[in-house]
């Protein structure tokens, strides 16, 4: 069981790992690419490997993610949706580009709060 929160910090990115999601903030300036996915999901494998789990997108820095990235999404069926937390209306409309390549639960918020109670609400489902 995962003790919580877990915090992992990497050269891109934090992470923030609770029972049943994750909050990752990338770093300022970041381009996230498929190699950075491929670590996330060596991490998935580790703290979440048979449950089910939500992602909540910490959007407080700037960053640009390969939109291709979330073509990825079936190769780890255990991730539900994913949470946008957003802190500008920029990040917001950059999340709704984004929402297009997921073929997911894809939502983004302006509050941390209303992230953790979505994610709550798709693992009820």
């Amino acid at each position: 069981m995962l003790i919580s929160p877990k915090i992992v910090e990497l050269d891109f990115v934090e992470l923030e790992l609770h029972p049943d999601y994750l909050i990752s903030t990338i770093n300022e300036g970041v381009v996230f690419e498929k190699e950075h996915l491929v670590i996330f999901y060596n991490l998935f494998e580790e703290y979440y490997p048979n449950q089910k789990f939500g992602y909540i997108s910490n959007r407080k820095f700037d960053y640009s993610v390969n939109p291709t990235c979330y073509l990825e999404s079936e190769r780890f069926p255990n991730l539900l949706g994913m949470a946008m937390w957003c802190h500008s209306e920029s990040s917001y409309k950059t999340t709704q580009f984004e929402k297009t390549f997921y073929d997911r639960p894809f939502s983004a918020f302006y509050s941390l709060e209303d992230c953790k109670n979505w994610i709550k609400d798709i693992i009820l489902k």
